[in-house]
């Protein structure tokens, strides 16, 4: 298909932009969780649903969506996508029962698929150079909006109803919508246009029982009988689901393409989703605990969101760059480059004095680390990948992220949740030290795995 140079930026601007909306929408719902609950009348452990119904619906279509990107139009597949998360949020808006609110939630976890044919679009139809900054652009809304969410949430819940989290990313969308049809280019489909449905049922069912194991380790115990049995179900069935792939001619996700880097990339991607939800759930934490438990800042929930903001800020103008970076140091350089800064976020949780300062530097280099670690991680995929392969590959990548975050968000909770200080529920800073160390064990298994990239990395056919 000819590249269209001309219309790239408008076309990377739209997706972007959506991503952008969609990210904060998803992030801006955190602090509201308490009024959201209220208003449907639902328990705590059914207002979780908010969050765990978007991420296993999210995790369940992301390599479904990539392939139907892979084998049709990426232009319609992501206009497609995109009304079924405008519907989504349209039923949260208009939600009076966790039913319902969870169906719309569940409903918006599609938009997850967004990225991946995002990217397609601007692969398929922009050259090179402009289809790598354009990439950078659309993860780099990703980062900045997930980052800003809890610092806009909090001037809207003053100003009007919760349920306005809901409405005005709708209308954005809606408009955003109404703009890519004439914008974003079509795309020549350059798959056989079959979709592995078997595969896709092993590989949603393996997800859905890790995440619910995840997500409920916490609460049910990490050495609980139905914890256990959902991972060992869930890792059966993704074993089950790897052997299918490998053996049919027509896979859902192709894990023979790509070869090491591909490989390497996951490994990359698992450590950066890991280290940055940490710093996610311990930064809020430190910041409000009181300064008698030895190292918090006793300050809100918008400060919390203030020194949560360099790490999207950071993360959307690294991402940006990253295309340039690349050209000056090239990819495997890069992408070992990139893991430093996420090691060195850990570390310094860690290791220094807190105060505003240290808190927001950490934050900024989780940042530097997301930004770049995940826009060279894509462009090495884009190089790795045959084209018609190509949107699956990227959500495959976007699912390890997802889990390693659960994960990473999990286990740095459990063992926070550990060791508490004495008459109140708030961690240790031994507990701290504990989550930080773990996170930075992850950071440098990701470095080391960076290493192992070759220096060239061979174009896909």
């Amino acid at each position: 298909m000819e590249k269209a140079p001309r219309t790239g930026s408008f076309a990377a601007g739209v997706l972007g932009a959506v991503i952008l909306v969609y990210s904060l929408l998803e992030s801006m719902l955190a602090p509201a969780l308490p009024m959201i609950q209220q208003g449907v009348g639902a328990s705590t452990a059914g207002v979780s649903w908010v969050f765990t119904g978007l991420l296993l619906s999210g995790a369940v279509c992301t390599p479904l969506i990539g392939r139907l990107g892979d084998i049709r139009d990426k232009k319609v597949v992501f206009l497609v996508v995109l009304g079924v998360v405008v519907a989504g949020v349209f039923l949260s808006a208009v939600a009076t029962s966790i039913v319902v609110l969870a169906v719309g939630q569940v409903l918006q976890g599609a938009g997850l698929g967004l990225v991946p044919v995002g990217i397609g679009i601007l692969r398929d139809t922009q050259s090179d150079g402009t289809a790598r900054t354009g990439t950078g652009l659309v993860m780099g809304m990703s980062a900045l909006g997930s980052a800003a969410g809890v610092l806009v949430s909090g001037p809207i819940l003053t100003a009007l109803p919760y349920t306005w989290l809901y409405w005005l990313p709708l209308i954005a969308l809606v408009l955003l919508g109404l703009v890519a049809v004439p914008v974003l280019p079509a795309t020549r489909p350059s798959g056989d246009g079959k979709v592995d449905w078997a595969g896709a049922a092993l590989l949603s069912a393996g997800l859905f029982a890790v995440l619910i194991g995840l997500t409920q380790a916490p609460s049910w115990g990490w050495s609980s009988a139905k914890f256990l049995v959902l991972i060992a179900v869930g890792v059966v069935l993704l074993a089950v689901f790897t052997a299918v792939e490998l053996r049919i001619d027509r896979p859902l996700v192709d894990l023979r393409t790509g070869g090491k880097p591909v490989a390497v990339v996951c490994l990359v991607a698992f450590a950066v989703g890991w280290a940055t939800y940490a710093v996610y759930l311990a930064l809020p934490t430190i910041v409000a605990a009181p300064p008698a438990v030895g190292y918090g800042l006793g300050e809100t929930a918008t400060t919390a969101g203030l020194l949560l903001l360099p790490l999207g800020v950071v993360g959307g103008l690294s991402a940006a760059l990253t295309g340039r970076l690349e050209q000056l140091l090239g990819s495997k350089t890069l992408m070992v480059l990139s893991c430093v800064p996420v090691v060195a976020s850990s570390a310094i949780l860690f290791l220094a004095r807190h105060d505003a300062v240290v808190l927001a530097l950490a934050a900024g280099l989780a940042g530097l680390g997301v930004g770049i670690g995940l826009t060279q991680a894509i462009n090495i995929v884009s190089s790795s990948v045959p084209a018609e392969r190509l949107a699956s590959a990227i959500g495959f990548v976007l699912i390890v992220r997802t889990i390693a975050g659960t994960l990473g968000a999990q286990v740095s909770g459990s063992v926070l949740a550990s060791d508490v200080v004495p008459g109140t529920p708030l961690p240790t800073w031994s507990a701290f030290s504990s989550a930080f160390v773990i996170a930075t064990v992850v950071g440098l298994l990701a470095v080391a795995a960076g290493l192992a990239l070759p220096r060239r990395i061979a174009a896909a056919v």
